[in-house]
């Protein structure tokens, strides 16, 4: 016995038409029909009674109707059971070769988007250096080497007033 066949059984007892279960299947009419009278060469009997208006079930099928829409249930948990247990197995091991192409690309998209954000930044804007705009006078330039051999007395050595620090040069001791 296979499932087709026991697929075929039960859309054969609500359509009650051969053309109609074929249809529903998606299969042709000799194949359901062909599928069935092998099912009932193998239970040793016949499970529907043929006419030209309709198709019902001898007693044979009456009494095996429940088992096979409980064999159909029972397929149908298995491949729901299936279906979540791999999809689960997928999420916890490692990612598919294409999952794992796509995310490298995304790192690699991302890291290339930052380098040539800073490239850009850098051209664009690029840092300002300090000027310094100081302009000695003639009297106030000196030079330190001359100024510690002139002036051997601490207490006698210029101030020079910068951003209201005091700055006096000395001699080394």
């Amino acid at each position: 016995m296979e499932m087709h066949q026991v697929q075929y059984f039960l859309a054969l007892c609500e359509e009650q038409n051969f053309t109609r279960a074929a249809k529903r299947c998606g299969v042709s009419q000799p194949s359901l029909t062909n599928a069935i009278k092998r099912l009932e060469a193998e239970l040793g009997g016949s499970l529907f009674h043929r006419n030209r208006v309709n198709t019902r079930l001898t007693d044979l099928g009456i009494k095996l109707r429940a088992d096979f829409e409980q064999i159909d249930r029972f397929a149908a948990d298995i491949k729901r059971k299936e279906t979540k247990v791999l999809s689960l197995r997928s999420m916890t091991l490692q990612p598919r070769p294409m999952e794992a192409f796509m995310r490298l690309h995304h790192v690699i998209a991302v890291v290339a988007a930052l380098i040539i954000g800073i490239g850009a930044k850098q051209f664009l804007f690029p840092p300002k250096q300090a000027e310094a705009n100081i302009q000695a006078m003639p009297s106030a330039s000196m030079n330190t080497l001359q100024m510690h051999i002139d002036h051997l007395n601490k207490n006698d050595l210029p101030v020079q007033k910068m951003h209201d620090m005091s700055v006096v040069f000395s001699a080394p001791d």
